[in-house]
């Protein structure tokens, strides 16, 4: 009988907790509001999380949660975990080379591995000199081949080059290991996995359902909607784990969030202020042993995706704009977002956080040991 009453104080007392939100959320829905009236802009939204709970979903003018935008560099991480699915699944290894899947590569790329071309450390040029990453006209083979015949800018491994064009090659790759066409390896890896319903690679289409397009832009070609990349977001949170199903190990997330850009030459970056790059997304924050704790994918339209650890909480700010012209007050807004996330006001039960799936991963970084800064940056942009 004792028991029994204990259970249900606790269960009583835990649904008394999470019958609001824990997190004070109020001042960055007012600087979403003057974000959104500042800048002009047809409509924004953003959804923050923590403890595998939603603490603040908004939508201000035209903006719902299904409203589909093109999302520009945040592809980079959906591209990145349809990569870790093939790893996962033994398809491909982090470690192969161009030389091992595209056996007429020019020589001088022929050593290039799966981990370079997804870290902008290929050596290949970050500047999308090439046109045929826009060109839906062309197969990717195709694109693939023009890329491999452009010249180095360094010797592979040995710089940080940021851009699109290792990324296309990577996801030559996959077709060739595979014998599947990318846009049905991102539809059975990530888009029915995960229970997506507005993402693909169509970035510029106004087409319904999931389009498929020739040549699909692995690195900068998605568009989605903020319930879809929330379902993404919340699942690197819980340590790949979509709800009781496992979708990537937390290892192999550890692993896609070390820094592979440490001690490179840095010879193109738009992001000076952070730490790094890993697998498809930013380094934004480090432990004192130089670990990853924070991480994201921003795109050039404004769009603003994030996964701390640290903290155990995930946000997105879904816009569609040029982030140039926005930047500022984007980075105002997480900030923002990210103090209100690290200050309960109320007593939390005790449940297990998603992060404590980290706590094991962490410990074994990849093989370089060391984790220098990527620039001189700061913790919190």
């Amino acid at each position: 009988m004792k028991i029994r009453f204990l259970a249900c104080l606790f269960l009583s007392f835990a649904t008394t907790v999470y019958a609001k939100p824990l997190y004070d959320t109020g001042a960055v829905d007012v600087a979403m509001q003057e974000f959104t009236a500042d800048y002009g802009l047809s409509g924004t939204s953003i959804r923050l999380a923590r403890d595998g709970k939603v603490q603040m979903e908004k939508y201000y003018g035209s903006y719902g949660a299904n409203t589909r935008v093109p999302i520009a560099s945040a592809s980079k991480w959906l591209s990145a975990l349809v990569i870790a699915r093939l790893v996962e699944k033994g398809q491909l290894h982090w470690q192969d080379t161009v030389g091992m899947w595209i056996a007429d590569a020019p020589v001088d790329k022929r050593g290039i591995t799966l981990t370079q071309l997804f870290s902008h450390t290929s050596g290949l040029p970050g500047n999308e000199s090439t046109d045929c990453l826009g060109n839906r006209f062309i197969s990717l083979d195709n694109c693939a081949h023009q890329i491999l015949n452009l010249s180095l800018e360094s010797t592979p491994g040995s710089s940080f080059s940021y851009g699109g064009n290792s990324m296309q090659v990577a996801g030559r790759i996959a077709e060739i290991a595979t014998g599947k066409n990318w846009n049905l390896l991102f539809y059975d890896e990530l888009v029915v996995p995960l229970g997506l319903t507005g993402t693909d690679y169509a970035t510029a289409s106004n087409q319904s359902g999931y389009v498929w397009v020739g040549n699909p832009r692995i690195a900068g070609g998605v568009r989605s909607t903020q319930a879809d990349y929330g379902r993404v977001m919340d699942v690197l949170l819980a340590g790949g784990m979509a709800g009781s199903q496992p979708f990537l190990s937390a290892e192999t997330l550890a692993f896609m969030a070390y820094n592979q850009a440490a001690g490179k030459l840095v010879i193109n970056t738009p992001s000076p202020e952070t730490f790094g790059y890993g697998i498809g997304q930013w380094v934004e924050a480090v432990d004192a042993k130089g670990l990853t704790t924070r991480v994201s994918s921003p795109g050039a339209f404004g769009m603003t995706p994030w996964v701390d650890w640290a903290a155990g909480s995930n946000g997105i700010i879904f816009v569609q704009d040029t982030r140039t012209r926005i930047e500022a007050g984007l980075y105002d807004v997480q900030n923002l977002a990210l103090a209100a996330l690290s200050v309960s006001r109320s007593v939390k039960p005790p449940i297990a956080k998603p992060q404590s799936y980290f706590q094991g991963a962490f410990k074994k970084p990849a093989p370089n040991k060391s984790a220098p800064k990527f620039a001189a940056g700061k913790t919190d942009r």
